[in-house]
């Protein structure tokens, strides 16, 4: 029987691969997972991709005035129901660019984010917002064209912001997790329907407040995902809460730090940049 299944399985991915196949690797913005996928209407939700897009499924203008060469990002910032947990950010021509999290910081417990992680936080009025872009910073306030868009997609690569200067101050993420082994990413574990989870420089006897607040997720070799990770239980349908008895999941050596701290409260949220995150099998 598991044979059966397993021959099954194999021939749904080789099958979705040839009927869901576009020129775009990356061909679609997913957030959030969950097991119930038909009824959650939050689960593996799509975005927006297009500002046109955005403003007709009642997403706002969020810039706060500022251009899109602004103090901290680059790009016109959307926000839907006055909810932080997901922000998109479209380039000058109105095509998709990055995307943020915010956190009002009195919803935060005292020194969360931890100092040695805030390089990876900047504030925002009453936010501390994280940032990552699915192209070149430097390009978001010249903008693709319409052709370049259908040819990439969702974007190019992954830029996760480091610093005050979203130009200057980033990590770019290897597309091939063959690429992945010199860097100070650590593989984590295998989960179906999400990917293979690299968390950054992580080991059992880890201080939680060292925790980055970035995981990566890889499926055939690809870059398709990644997801955000605060130490704080926050107010919102887009995140995901996991449970203690799942970290193992998630981890090959889990830090022995984190069973009190999913108990004292942990956020997450998967992102996906293609069309079929159910399809993940790492």
């Amino acid at each position: 029987m598991k044979t059966v299944v397993a021959l099954a399985l194999l021939s749904l991915v080789c099958v979705e691969g040839w009927l869901f196949s576009e020129d775009a690797e990356w061909n679609d913005l997913k957030v959030t997972w969950g097991l119930n996928q038909v009824f959650g209407s939050t689960i593996f939700d799509s975005l927006p991709r297009t500002e046109s897009d955005a403003l007709a499924e009642g997403w706002v203008d969020f810039s706060r005035g500022a251009s899109c060469d602004g103090d901290f990002y680059r790009g016109s910032r959307y926000i839907k129901d006055d909810d932080p947990a997901v922000m998109l950010l479209f380039d000058k021509n109105g095509y998709i660019a990055g995307i943020q999290m915010g956190a009002v910081t009195t919803d935060l417990p005292a020194g969360v984010p931890a100092p040695q992680i805030m390089n990876m936080w900047n504030y925002d009025g009453n936010m501390l917002v994280i940032t990552a872009y699915f192209i070149d910073p430097a390009s978001v306030c010249t903008g693709r064209s319409d052709a370049v868009f259908t040819l990439e997609g969702t974007g190019v690569g992954l830029y996760l912001q480091t610093g005050t200067n979203p130009e200057t101050d980033y990590e770019l993420i290897p597309r091939d997790e063959a690429d992945i082994g010199t860097t100070a990413w650590t593989k984590g574990g295998c989960f179906y329907t999400m990917g293979q989870h690299y968390w950054y420089d992580t080991s059992v006897d880890m201080d939680c407040d060292d925790f980055f607040p970035v995981f990566l997720l890889y499926n055939s070799g690809r870059l398709n995902g990644f997801g955000w990770n605060i130490n704080a239980n926050l107010d919102s349908s887009r995140y995901e809460r996991p449970a203690a008895d799942s970290l193992s999941a998630f981890f090959q050596d889990t830090p022995a730090c984190f069973e009190q701290q999913v108990q004292r409260g942990l956020s997450t949220m998967h992102i996906y940049m293609d069309e079929h995150p159910s399809f993940n099998f790492c």
